[in-house]
């Protein structure tokens, strides 16, 4: 998702709507200015069922395949890390 296609899924709902995100074991944790940053990422190199499709290029483990672009990525993070 881009950020054009999120503006236009985010128009479809109430504007005073609250905007969260998953807690880490459970809940959920409010979304705030201060919890969203623009970080690079390399795409597509998630191996394990836990593990998030994508990971910083810095936090890939030793032997992970260094195939996926790297690109700039709007993430929101959770308050409870």
């Amino acid at each position: 998702m881009i950020v054009k296609e999120l503006i236009q899924m985010l128009e479809s709902y109430p504007s005073d709507l609250r905007v969260v995100v998953s807690g880490y074991e459970g809940g959920f944790d409010d979304v705030t200015p201060e919890r969203i940053s623009v970080v690079k990422i390399q795409l597509d190199v998630g191996t394990e069922p836990w593990e998030g499709q994508h990971e910083k290029p810095d936090l890939l483990r030793k032997g992970t395949p260094r195939t996926g672009d790297i690109v700039d990525a709007l993430v929101f993070h959770r308050a409870s890390n």
